[in-house]
């Protein structure tokens, strides 16, 4: 379904004659994946010269990797490190009417460009997102007990800037990413209810690809990692329709097992009066020691990874406490 969107301005109409579509790519710390980014690009089909690629980092050895990988980037340097000051610095510096975002540590399918930019002049003005897969070369690393990937089926619900592409108009009139979002996280998704909220349509292209790192984690750095939600509920105090939107068990919950766990916790306390009282902790028993499968392997996995699992859990169920009591607003 075509939408209507913000009419180009009229400046923006002459730099159609350049690039007709500009990759951005924040980059933080992320040597190895950087370079495999940089490879899989250089392979794009869609024709060099109507497309462009701008790497934004403040790190001074990526920033060399772009400039002597013969992909022929440009690298542009943010006034900060966060994503949202990199993609604003990258956009800002295009030269397309077209602003197609990736990250760097994933890896897009040679057509990717050349999809997205079909899908953007099949739906003109509004935003496109592509799909988001785990990186087939690593998924043996998800059988780490604390792993994370992407993956997405488009339009998705949050709108992950992995694989997605805004009219330049559209970021021009909302002045990009907020830079003074509270967290590295969330920022995207922001964006994305801006637009839709001034009539900007989102439309999803399934067959623009990019395979996403899976990542794993000892357990101190899974729950560091858990920090980062702290952000979630100030996003929900901005765009409130999100709990409804988002389907957030009972409203409050971010995720259905942090309800779980909740439960499980206030069942193991009152244990220590009623026994029965553990009963409150099966529906999350239940739920990570199936994460696997129910076969009887995957099943003495689960039970060996609850308590770890249960930790992170934890911690993010306080990350999002604190972050409800800062942003003045009830999330878990």
């Amino acid at each position: 379904m075509q939408s209507s969107s913000p009419a180009l301005p009229a400046d923006s109409l002459a730099r159609v004659a350049g690039p007709e579509i500009s990759v951005v790519v924040p980059s933080h710390d992320r040597r190895l994946r950087l370079r495999w980014l940089l490879n899989a690009l250089e392979e794009q089909t869609l024709e060099r010269e109507r497309w462009e690629l701008i790497v934004a980092t403040t790190n001074s050895e990526l920033a060399a990797i772009v400039r002597e990988h013969p992909v022929g980037a440009r690298h542009i340097t943010p006034h900060a490190s966060g994503p949202a000051a990199q993609r604003n610095a990258g956009w800002r510096a295009a030269q397309a009417p077209l602003i197609l975002f990736t990250d760097d540590d994933c890896r897009p399918e040679p057509d990717w460009v050349a999809r997205m930019l079909e899908a953007a002049q099949a739906h003109e003005g509004a935003i496109v997102q592509g799909a988001t897969r785990p990186d087939p070369y690593e998924w043996s690393v998800a059988s780490s007990p604390h792993s994370r990937t992407i993956e997405v089926k488009p339009p998705g619900k949050y709108a992950q800037t992995c694989n997605i592409l805004y009219p330049r108009a559209v970021l021009e009139r909302l002045d990009g990413f907020d830079e003074s979002f509270p967290g590295p996280a969330g920022e995207d998704l922001d964006l994305a209810e801006r637009a839709k909220e001034i009539g900007v349509g989102y439309e999803g292209e399934p067959g623009a690809l990019v395979f996403h790192a899976v990542e794993a984690y000892a357990l101190p750095h899974a729950l560091r990692l858990a920090r980062k939600w702290d952000a979630i509920p100030y996003l929900v105090r901005r765009h409130p329709h999100l709990r409804r939107a988002q389907g957030y068990p009972l409203g409050i919950f971010w995720r259905a097992t942090h309800l779980r766990w909740l439960l499980a916790a206030t069942g193991v306390l009152l244990s220590l009066w009623r026994r029965p009282a553990l009963l409150l902790a099966v529906p999350y028993v239940a739920i990570r020691m199936t994460r696997r499968g129910s076969d009887r392997r995957a099943l003495l996995a689960g039970l060996l990874e609850l308590p770890g699992q249960a930790v992170v859990d934890g911690a993010e169920v306080a990350t999002l406490a604190r972050g409800s009591a800062k942003h003045r607003t009830l999330l878990l």
